[in-house]
């Protein structure tokens, strides 16, 4: 009896001992609100360690990592993640490598540092794809999808969006908030990549999901977000008046000021938007105003940047120029602190346009080196998206085919079969070796016609530069040794005008001649070129010179295009009355084109026939098998396009 009376006092005093911790972990988990949060969370991990709970453990790190981001907070990320991962080498729990990776990512994007970030989630949502847990990965690809439609990767975003959505489409009843965001991203990409009519599809999904939201606030959030996506959806279509309709549903709701200031400020900023496109400038900027003004009260930097460039924008079509410039300086200054390249490029841009001689000549210069370097950035970060999901899906093939090893091995009995199959095969191999030498005896020959013209071009080109030489050095030199004898004999009438023919000369040499390209890059080139053009009354725009690799470019092919480009430029400048050229360069496998249009007054191109400037021109770029095109039309200015091929491959 004593026996059994011990052992039952020793189970309760276990029992009641042995739930303390467990109480004690209940309590923080509970109580992790406000400012103890973290502190709690943090003795929760430590309490769920001691207590050696894999579940508690793993969601004390998820709570504390979230928190952790949520507050910006890299160094708590950090915990978590090496808590998990260090759970996973000792309990080899795949959910815990998978949520370490998770947070990874979560950290390199708080850092900025995006390409790190898409790869730690992909990595992430690989070891989700094993544990078959479908609701994880479709976060992943989210994450993933909005780090590309940031990067302007719209491709790529909508491809990974549209993965997620086969994760959680079947378990909408659980996961709404990831699929309403899913729609809302795929709705972003398409947007971009001007499928208007898609994107709204996929905005109206998510507005009917989103009354399934169960918390009021998120869900009114959502709906008033939803109000103004789908409103630029029909702005891009040119459908203004359904626009102004939903901007204005949106601004009726409830004190949506008070309750809703970010949302509030979109959708008045939009209407705004929508009234200077219908050409109701002061009612514009009325609206610009007041979005302004409570996006200070706010503090929302990144949106006074954006007000400060759309009013930039309205004064300059208002001709309030001393305002627009005061504007565009603001948003300037706030875009490069908040790092909102595409409003530092407008107000760029827009100051080009408002300032003068040195002053608009540094603003052109930043606004070309700025969008160049955009440029590269957006591409190299598609490629390095591309590269983790394509080195990714490489391995995923390589583990399929070490299990299909075993499969090919049997498929070697098959022997004598495939012998007779490869048989045929190398009859047709034969006939198609027998094609192909045909095809490359022809190829070379057509590279060796190419080639003899690039060097008749390059003959040319020599024989330009020693006329040069010898106008500069020996004629202009005799000619200013006459004019100072006439001087000396008081023939000033006579020197004056020869005078004159030594500046034509010397203006000639200079056109003759120019700087090599291997020692200034075509690119350097035709900056220097637009510099020397550029005035306040007479813009030149160039767009994409960063599409073609021109180093791989044959240095007469670049020369030949120079050329174009610079008499295009002078005859413009002389004959057409312009304020704006606009350059594009584009580039094919094979070929480069420059298309140059302008906003004369244009000619007909039938009355008129080409001067010997164009008709030179025409020649040269028909001897590098390239074409010389120009449409004109009365008041509709020109568009001059030249296609020349890369090189002679």
């Amino acid at each position: 009896m004593k026996k059994e009376i011990t052992l039952i006092l020793f189970f309760v005093i276990f029992n009641v001992f042995s739930q303390k911790p467990k109480d004690s972990l209940s309590f923080y988990l509970k109580n992790a609100k406000g400012i103890k949060k973290t502190h709690y969370l943090k003795k929760a991990i430590a309490l769920s360690e001691n207590l050696q709970i894999d579940s508690l453990l793993q969601d004390s790190c998820i709570e504390y990592a979230k928190a952790s981001y949520f507050a910006k907070d890299t160094i708590g990320l950090t915990f978590s993640k090496n808590k998990l991962l260090k759970h996973f080498q000792d309990r080899k729990d795949s959910f815990s490598l998978a949520k370490a990776f998770h947070f990874a990512a979560l950290n390199h994007k708080i850092k900025n540092n995006l390409d790190s970030s898409f790869y730690f989630y992909q990595e992430s949502k690989n070891i989700f794809v094993t544990l078959k847990d479908s609701v994880e990965v479709g976060r992943r690809l989210l994450s993933m999808a909005i780090l590309q439609v940031k990067e302007f990767d719209y491709l790529g975003g909508q491809t990974t969006a549209v993965e997620g959505l086969k994760y959680i489409e079947p378990s909408v009843d659980k996961e709404y908030r990831t699929l309403i965001s899913l729609y809302q991203t795929l709705g972003n990409a398409l947007g971009h990549l001007n499928r208007p009519k898609e994107s709204r599809a996929y905005y109206i999904k998510a507005r009917e999901m989103a009354k399934f939201n169960p918390v009021k606030h998120r869900r009114e959030i959502n709906y008033l977000n939803l109000f103004n996506n789908i409103g630029a959806t029909y702005v891009d279509e040119g459908n203004f008046d359904k626009a102004i309709e939903l901007y204005e549903e949106g601004l009726r709701f409830d004190s949506i000021a008070i309750k809703y200031p970010r949302q509030y400020q979109n959708l008045l900023g939009s209407l705004s938007s929508v009234y200077f496109k219908q050409g109701k400038i002061e009612k514009a900027i009325k609206g610009y105003k007041i979005v302004l003004e409570g996006r200070k009260n706010t503090k929302y930097l990144y949106g006074e940047s954006v007000s400060h460039s759309l009013l930039a924008e309205a004064y300059i079509k208002n001709k309030q120029y001393n305002l627009a410039k005061k504007h565009a300086k603001i948003g300037l200054k706030l875009g490069k602190k908040t790092r909102n390249n595409e409003q530092v490029l407008e107000c760029l841009q827009f100051l080009t346009e408002l300032t003068n001689g040195k002053t608009a000549k540094k603003y052109f210069k930043e606004y070309v080196h700025l969008k160049d370097s955009l440029f590269i950035r957006e591409r190299t970060r598609k490629n390095q998206f591309a590269k983790v999901r394509y080195e990714t899906e490489k391995k995923e093939k390589e583990n399929i085919s070490l299990k299909l090893e075993n499969q090919g091995k049997q498929l070697l009995l098959e022997s004598e079969t495939q012998q007779k199959t490869i048989g045929w095969l190398v009859a047709g191999a034969g006939i198609l070796f027998i094609g192909f030498g045909t095809s490359v005896v022809a190829s070379r020959r057509k590279k060796l016609l190419f080639d003899t013209k690039l060097k008749q071009v390059e003959a040319r080109e020599k024989e330009r530069q020693q006329i040069a030489k010898s106008l500069h050095d020996e004629v202009a030199g005799d000619i200013r040794m006459l004019h100072l004898k006439l001087a000396k004999t008081n023939q000033l009438e006579e020197a004056k005008k020869l005078d004159i023919i030594n500046d034509n000369i010397r203006n000639l040499s200079h056109q003759l001649s120019s700087e090599s390209f291997d020692k200034v890059c075509f690119k350097d080139q035709i900056i220097n070129l637009i510099s020397d053009y550029f005035e306040p009354n007479f813009k030149i725009k160039v767009q994409n010179i960063d599409a073609i690799l021109w180093k791989e470019v044959n240095n007469s092919i670049k020369r030949t295009l120079f050329l174009a480009i610079r008499e295009t430029i002078q005859n413009t400048k002389k004959y057409a009355a312009a304020s704006q050229i606009i350059i594009i360069f584009e580039a094919s496998k094979k070929t480069i084109q420059v298309t140059i249009s302008d906003n004369g007054k244009g000619f007909d191109v039938k009355a008129k026939k080409n001067g010997i400037g164009l008709n030179n021109l025409k020649e040269r770029v028909e001897v590098i098998n390239g074409t010389f095109l120009i449409e004109s039309e009365l008041e509709k200015g020109t568009i001059t396009k030249i296609e020349t091929p890369k090189n002679a491959k």
